[in-house]
């Protein structure tokens, strides 16, 4: 069974630049470390909420594990609103 994450979240206004270059460093070393790449987005009514997207992880464990590892190596969470986390959703596919 695949699973697809999504992974949501506030972020500090005036730091994209600065967000884009970490997500990047990050997702690239989760690529590496789990062979899932990953791409992430602007809410188009929100630019400040921002969503990582995971497809097709078939090792959550590992996956989950690698994930919060390299937000932590990487400083994501410097770039949240204040009081705000990162919020992950797992989905699979109904048939």
């Amino acid at each position: 069974m695949r699973i697809d994450y999504y992974v949501y979240y506030r972020v500090l206004p005036g730091r994209e630049s600065e967000l884009m270059a970490a997500l990047s460093a990050m997702q690239a070393a989760l690529a590496e470390a789990t062979g899932i790449s990953g791409r992430f987005r602007r809410r188009v009514d929100d630019p400040l909420t921002w969503m990582e997207v995971y497809e097709g992880v078939g090792d959550p464990r590992l996956f989950e594990v690698e994930l919060g590892v390299q937000a932590l190596r990487h400083g994501l969470h410097e770039f949240l609103a204040g009081g705000t986390p990162r919020h992950l959703e797992r989905f699979r596919a109904v048939c």
